[in-house]
């Protein structure tokens, strides 16, 4: 049975996948790590198993990530929601458009389509992803060494 309350559930956790996408594409790191519960299970596409990070750690990671990139886009999508009391359970269809300038001749973007899968937990401050795994569910567009080129522009920084 739908209940208001588990309609502003959905809502307030709809919110937080919006919130996931645009803190990376305004590089809000800060922001985008108070997302996250005190520790987070992450599972990245194409690795094994999930670490686990601290909120801070996240924080770092989306920097080191993302930071080098001159622009991003995560647009996200049917965002199908299993609520249980104070957890719940989500996944989001996403595109994610990465670019950063490269050497001439070489496509200096990225598109990635992935689903990300998300368990979150409700505190005291709304609803934290306590874990995050991306999933890759289509092809990859452009140039996936645009990752390297950032990751060395942050770390030239």
């Amino acid at each position: 049975m739908t209940t208001p309350q588990l309609l502003l559930d959905r809502a307030a956790i709809e919110d937080v996948v919006a919130r996931l996408a645009h803190t990376q594409d305004d590089k809000d790191f800060a922001g985008f790590g108070a997302l996250f519960a005190d520790q987070v299970g992450l599972r990245m596409s194409g690795q094994d198993g999930a670490q686990v990070l601290s909120r801070d750690e996240m924080a770092d990671l989306g920097r080191s990530v993302l930071g080098g990139f001159t622009s991003t886009q995560h647009l996200t999508s049917n965002v199908p929601c299993e609520i249980d009391g104070d957890t719940a359970r989500c996944r989001a269809s996403v595109q994610a458009y990465h670019h950063v300038p490269t050497e001439p001749g070489v496509a200096d973007w990225c598109i990635q389509r992935n689903r990300w899968e998300l368990e979150l937990r409700r505190t005291a401050d709304g609803w934290r992803i306590t874990a995050w795994s991306m999933v890759p569910n289509g092809p990859i567009e452009g140039y996936p060494g645009v990752y390297r080129v950032a990751a060395a522009a942050v770390a030239d920084a």
